[in-house]
Order: structure tokens, then C-alpha cells, then sequence
């Protein structure tokens, strides 16, 4: 038996903290329903016109249609669910995508029942699965780019805070640098007296300078991403 999301229209209105990792695999599924879509209306309009084992064809994208629904609407052991007021917006706002999917795949699991027993309705089934097709796929497009934007949203965060970071490394290496200075000149002062000192004074530049091969680091490591279609 498929199952079927929840409507749950009561929320948790607090977003998620979700990584880029896993965002990039929502996309992934969420551009895979695109497919799966179309080659479920395809095989049922192929089983409504006696094609053998478009039936069974149609049944399996289905179920994983259907499955992968679930899993982006409420999440699994790895998954989140719908994590961001933008994506309840999509699924069960005013797009209603939630709604809409759950009853494509019902009118998908009748078209494939009245095909697989070779009723007269298979036919007006199959028809009225057709022309849910390309709605359907524009809906899907949106959410897919619902997905997109909270990526966009994630590496402007994970960038903002490498700048951040290197700011912040950038003034204690600023400071340190001068105290470093400031100690060299005490050394020498110093004369004799000071050459312990002036190893302490080595040490701290040299500490200086890997600080700033960090901030090099940090600056050079958020490379362009590329760009999301």
C-alpha cells in the first residue's frame, strides 16, 4: 500500500537547521518527481490502450512517487520534512502542492486500476490524468526551486560567517603583529639582557604568520558556487 503524506497544516512554524549537504539532496529528489511524474502519466495512457506491463511500469513510479512525496513532506531518518516557512508556503499555502500531488497520485492509482482490470473507464481515467500533466510539472518545477533557494539561502549564510571570521582573525593578527613589534624593539633594547625575550618575540611572529596563512585560507576556501538551474 502507498503511502500517503500527512495534511498536516499545523506546523511547527520554527525553521530547521538544515546543512547544504541535505538540501542538495532534496533537490535531487524533488527534480527526480519531475520525471517520475511524466512517466506515470505515460504508462497509464500506455495501459489504458492495452500496452503489456505499462500497468506494472506505471504502479512502480508510483509507489516511489508517492513515497518520495512523503519523504520530503514529513521527512524519514535522514531526511527533515518540510524544515522553512518558504516550503509550507509551497506545500500548504497557496500553491497548495500538498493538496494537489496527494490527489494526482490518487487519480493515478484509479487510472491504473481501471487499466489493470480493463474497465471502460480506463480510458476517461487515463485522459483526465493527462491533462493534469502539465500543471502538475509546473507545480513541480516551483517546488524544486522552492529547494533551490533555501540552498542559495545556506551558502550566503556560510559565507557570511567565513567573512565574519576572517574579520575577526584579521584584527587579532593586526594586534599581535604590532605586539610583535613592539616586543623586537624592547629586545633589542634590551641588549644582552633581552635575547630570551627576543625568542618569546620570534615565537609570537611566527604565530602571526600562521594566522594570516588562516585567514588566507578562509578567504580563498569560499570559491564561486556554481550556479543552480
Amino acid at each position: 500500500m502507498i503511502k500517503q503524506p500527512l495534511n498536516d497544516t499545523r506546523r511547527a512554524p520554527k525553521d530547521k537547521a538544515v546543512s547544504g549537504e541535505t538540501i542538495g539532496e532534496l533537490i535531487n529528489l524533488a527534480g527526480r518527481q519531475r520525471m517520475l511524474s511524466q512517466r506515470i502519466v505515460l504508462h497509464v495512457l500506455l495501459a489504458a490502450q492495452g500496452h503489456d506491463a505499462a500497468s506494472e511500469i506505471a504502479k512502480q513510479c508510483l509507489s516511489i512517487f508517492a513515497q518520495t512525496h512523503a519523504d520530503l513532506v514529513d521527512g524519514n531518518d535522514r531526511l527533515p520534512g518540510v524544515f522553512c516557512e518558504a516550503l509550507r508556503e509551497l506545500y500548504f499555502g497557496s500553491h497548495r502542492a500538498d493538496e494537489r500531488i496527494r490527489r494526482f497520485i490518487e487519480d493515478a492509482q484509479r487510472a491504473i486500476a481501471s487499466a489493470s482490470a480493463g474497465s471502460s473507464d480506463a480510458g476517461p481515467a487515463a485522459d483526465a490524468l493527462v491533462e493534469q500533466a502539465s500543471p502538475l510539472l509546473e507545480l513541480l518545477q516551483t517546488i524544486t526551486l522552492g529547494y533551490q533557494n533555501e540552498m542559495r539561502n545556506v551558502e550566503r549564510a556560510a559565507s557570511k560567517r567565513d567573512e565574519q571570521l576572517a574579520e575577526q582573525l584579521g584584527r587579532i593578527s593586526m594586534q599581535a603583529n604590532i605586539v610583535a613589534i613592539n616586543a623586537r624593539i624592547s629586545a633589542g633594547r634590551a641588549g644582552p639582557y633581552g635575547r630570551e625575550f627576543a625568542v618569546v618575540t620570534s615565537l609570537l611572529s611566527d604565530i602571526v604568520k600562521e594566522m594570516e596563512r588562516m585567514i588566507h585560507g578562509v578567504v580563498s576556501a569560499r570559491s564561486p558556487a556554481p550556479r543552480l538551474r
